[in-house]
């Protein structure tokens, strides 16, 4: 035994995904044993009703478990998460993920050696074993633009299109980079103390995106490392009635509406409206066309009448 604070200290939000959650866990215990780095565990649990708090407490009995009390958000369970949390740096890491050999020590040993630095990021590899394009800078009006009217998708490899996901980047070199998804950060404790954790008005999206331009206006450099590998099982569960992705259509929407008043003020959250509503209604339009052919595609309408009803409708205030 030692009383040595460890060296990582590592926050998982889980919502109902048990099984991915011990997958995660395994794969974290696994480099410890291979003495990449000593690790505390601490899991941060949504009101998951899956079954994952006893799994956690019979296979994992060294894993902190903090029930929130509902479904808080992620930003919001990961500060719950680190407010116990002691190590030298902090992991905060999805519950899809499962980090590969060696990630942990290249993470913490760029951070050791590179004092300007405060945050990195693994290469997320997904199931088919291609890189997930996981840095970006930071979003501009140009860059919704691009997104709503399908420009990204039929020119990525364009520096002037595709500049805010960096799809003209090959993703094999270190690099200092704007942002990096939210599945891993991996950070020095001073600096997500020094930034207050993350903003607790987000609660789901673009928490990661508004973390990353707090941190770097504070001083410190985010970089990815490419020989550092996280594999991201993202779709793992995807979610087919038209309800539920009408919400996470709209959340994702009243949070970077968010994001921009905050950011860069009311007249460009504005200017972001028209631009979403814009494309909604272009996918309406598109999506109306082809159910007259095609029946299936009535919930795709039904989807983005509602999207549409809602970008209407986002507050002017400052907050969403």
């Amino acid at each position: 035994m030692t009383d040595l604070p460890p060296d990582i200290s590592v926050s998982i939000v889980s919502f109902n995904t048990k099984d991915l959650l011990r997958d995660c866990i395994q794969s974290l215990l696994r480099s410890q044993s291979d003495h990449e780095a000593t690790l505390e565990i601490i899991v941060a649990d949504n009101g998951s009703s899956d079954g994952t708090h006893e799994m956690v407490r019979e296979e994992f009995p060294d894993v902190k478990f903090i029930e929130t009390g509902g479904n808080i958000g992620y930003g919001r369970a990961n500060n719950a998460a680190l407010a116990h949390a002691t190590g030298r740096y902090y992991l905060i890491l999805n519950s899809d993920t499962q980090v590969q050999p060696n990630a942990l020590q290249t993470m913490m040993a760029y951070l050791d050696h590179h004092e300007e630095a405060g945050m990195v990021g693994a290469r997320l590899v997904l199931n088919d074993g291609s890189t997930q394009a996981s840095c970006a800078t930071d979003p501009t009006l140009a860059a919704e633009f691009y997104e709503q009217f399908y420009l990204d998708k039929l020119f990525p490899k364009n520096r002037l299109i595709g500049r805010y996901r960096m799809t003209h980047w090959d993703y094999e070199t270190v690099r200092e980079v704007d942002q990096i998804c939210g599945a891993n950060f991996f950070i020095r404790s001073e600096a997500f103390k020094q930034i207050g954790g993350f903003d607790p008005a987000y609660f789901m999206y673009y928490e990661d995106i508004d973390f990353c331009i707090r941190l770097r206006r504070t001083g410190w450099k985010i970089v990815f490392l490419p020989d550092a590998v996280i594999h991201h099982v993202l779709g793992a569960s995807s979610v087919k009635r038209w309800e539920i992705r009408a919400l996470m259509v709209a959340s994702y929407n009243e949070s970077r509406y968010y994001y921009y008043h905050m950011h860069y003020g009311k007249s460009k959250a504005e200017q972001l409206k028209a631009i979403v509503l814009s494309g909604a209604l272009l996918r309406l339009l598109a999506w109306s066309i082809m159910a007259v052919l095609k029946p299936s595609a009535r919930d795709q309408v039904k989807l983005f009448k509602d999207v549409v009803s809602r970008t209407a409708r986002l507050p002017n205030g400052e907050k969403t």
